[in-house]
């Protein structure tokens, strides 16, 4: 029996896989939403009956002071908090009615500042790390009004995830008209600076941006069903599909496409001096039916936007 044994671990040796000593890091062409990275971006919506909660986990080695930069749906930097979190998978979690900095001290228990509430503000977060992939996240938007809420996984940004300035995003939709509550979130940064569009200043009076959203049907031949244009004089969009297309009878499921580009108030980025090659974004798309809810990351869309 033992010499079967050793029999056995040879052969395995012999026949496993060799793995390469240095892992190689694939870019992507949108935001991560699924690897670990070193940078996270997420909404947050306190306004109305909303809230939200995020979550965050260390997937590294050894504890990290983390940045969380607030920034209001105009790109107005309002905040800014510096967490503390342990590594092999330590999480924190923030209510953005109760954001505080946080420590650990010699004794590994936690010790946290005065806290402030970002009630009755729309916009997101920016979570900057150490420059390693070390950092998962995601976040729960919820509805007291419909007792509903849909969560998502944070937008990873750095090392992994990138944004495609002018880059089309894709995502999917119930029937709209059987939905009691959905939430579509753009969010604008500049890259590879990752800020907001604004650069954390108050917007001009201009727009900032200008976004075009495609609804696409099951038809096709007519594939387009409805088509939008909204100008942003901000850093961030929140809206329905019936705000968006109010007076479109919207009865089947459809796939939302999206793209944004530069408005009068663009500023540009360092990969965009000249503002003419389009504005990188992220989005997200929460729906409802009654309690049930169910979220999703838009994703780098792999077909052109139709002219």
């Amino acid at each position: 029996m033992r010499k079967l044994l050793l029999l056995v671990v040879l052969l395995g040796g012999l026949l496993a896989p060799s793995i390469p000593a240095v892992a190689q890091v694939v870019t992507l062409t949108g935001a991560n939403s699924d690897f670990p990275d070193s940078n996270l971006v997420m909404p947050f919506a306190a306004t109305d009956s909303r809230s939200t909660f995020f979550s965050i986990s260390n997937v590294e080695s050894g504890r990290v002071i983390l940045r969380w930069t607030f920034f209001d749906e105009t790109g107005e930097q309002v905040d800014e908090v510096r967490r503390e979190i342990f590594g092999e998978g330590g999480t924190d979690i923030v209510d953005i009615t109760s954001i505080r900095d946080r420590t650990i001290d010699e004794s590994n228990r936690f010790v946290e500042g005065p806290a402030r509430s970002l009630a009755g503000r729309r916009g997101f977060v920016i979570v900057r790390g150490d420059g390693l992939l070390r950092l998962l996240g995601n976040f729960t938007i919820a509805n007291l009004a419909t007792n509903s809420a849909f969560g998502v996984s944070a937008a990873g940004l750095g090392v992994v995830g990138s944004l495609l300035q002018g880059g089309s995003l894709i995502g999917t939709t119930f029937n709209p008209s059987t939905l009691q509550d959905n939430l579509l979130i753009f969010i604008g940064l500049n890259w590879p600076e990752l800020t907001s569009l604004t650069n954390g200043a108050v917007p001009p009076a201009q727009p900032v941006f200008t976004l075009r959203v495609l609804l696409l049907g099951n038809d096709p031949v007519n594939a387009v069903v409805a088509e939008t244009t909204r100008e942003v004089r901000g850093s961030a969009l929140f809206v329905s599909l019936r705000d968006l297309f109010p007076t479109q009878d919207l009865n089947g499921s459809a796939s939302i496409l999206a793209v944004a580009t530069e408005g009068a108030g663009f500023s540009g980025s360092s990969l965009d001096p000249d503002g003419d090659t389009g504005v990188g974004i992220v989005g997200y798309y929460g729906q409802a039916v009654g309690q049930f809810g169910a979220g999703q990351n838009l994703r780098a869309a792999l077909i052109e936007l139709i002219p």
